[in-house]
């Protein structure tokens, strides 16, 4: 147990890590957007300056909930502490998705105007330049420490920081528009709209696999079938029926019928049983509980669903 405590403190600390170096960046950009956008008068600068701004809350919890998310199971979370993780991925992706919106009614609200008092001069250029590397850059970084550590939390960030560069395009190309005419700050507006589509985009990307563990959904029909050949395979399997899995808490969970010759001892049905359960939990990493169910074979397919035994001479057809 203290092994798996202290690779549970491990991983939450690679995962802190990660978030606190976006936190760090996303001050930065904040603060850089933010000055350029009063400096040279951008409307847009600002917005995307406030998108950065959005970004510290979801590192905060990203930051703040792998302290609790990593923890071993225990008494009051007998089947971990994963859940946490996705009520933080869902607040991600909800931060996402009203991101996208309200900078979508915010840049139809302005089209057709003209908010730039100031003439932006190439720090503004500058400023958006940087973002968007900036932050092409962090999220491709998240992405692969999410994946390493198998975050869904921090994947999620790690889109949130795509969405935000994303944002600095129209921005960077609307700022460069409005030093060479005024008469094109239009393009502010209307890049502001196709990006927030982007933006959603991505918070529903965030959202989905989140929505599937929340209604406790299937896995994808792909890693059900590897799951269950991989069960049948076992040798002393007959057959196989009533195989159930569901995505709950950042993890799939499993449990299944098996059928094994009727004269095998109670040993030998558990050890079937504890083998099927180490194969399905080895096909697939996301797998975190598998319960196999033993029973004698039946003709008919399934124990529970034949006629019964004293009634039919159930023990008549095993002979």
């Amino acid at each position: 147990m203290q092994s798996t405590s202290q690779g549970s403190l491990r991983k939450a600390e690679r995962i802190q890590r990660t978030a606190v170096a976006g936190l760090i960046v996303n001050v930065l950009l904040t603060a850089l957007k933010g000055y350029a956008g009063i400096v040279a008068g951008s409307r847009a600068l600002m917005a995307d300056a406030v998108h950065s701004l959005s970004d510290l809350t979801t590192d905060m919890a990203v930051i703040v909930g792998a302290r609790y998310w990593c923890r071993p199971p225990d008494d009051s979370h007998p089947m971990g502490h994963k859940g946490i993780e996705t009520v933080v991925s869902l607040f991600i992706g909800l931060m996402l998705i009203l991101t996208g919106t309200g900078i979508a009614f915010d840049s139809l609200k302005a089209l057709g105007g003209n908010a730039t008092s100031v003439k932006p001069g190439l720090f503004a250029v500058f400023a958006a330049a940087v973002s968007l590397i900036a932050k092409e850059f962090l999220f491709r970084w998240t992405l692969k420490k999410a994946r390493e550590t198998g975050s869904g939390a921090l994947a999620a960030n790690a889109w949130h920081h795509r969405s935000d560069g994303l944002s600095s395009i129209p921005v960077l190309i609307a700022v460069t528009a409005s030093m060479l005419s005024r008469s094109l700050m239009f393009l502010d507006s209307i890049g502001g709209v196709v990006v927030s589509v982007f933006i959603v985009k991505a918070g529903w990307k965030v959202l989905q696999p989140v929505l599937g563990e929340v209604t406790n959904s299937a896995p994808p029909v792909e890693v059900v079938d590897k799951m269950r050949k991989a069960a049948e395979q076992v040798k002393g399997v007959i057959s196989i029926h009533r195989f159930r899995a569901r995505m709950q808490g950042g993890g799939i969970y499993v449990d299944l019928h098996l059928q094994v010759e009727g004269d095998n001892s109670v040993t030998q049905g558990y050890m079937i049983s504890r083998q099927v359960e180490e194969s399905i939990m080895d096909s697939d990493s996301s797998v975190r509980d598998v319960i196999a169910r033993v029973e004698p074979f039946s003709p008919c397919g399934d124990v529970d669903s034949c006629r019964s035994p004293k009634k039919e001479g159930y023990l008549q057809q095993r002979k």
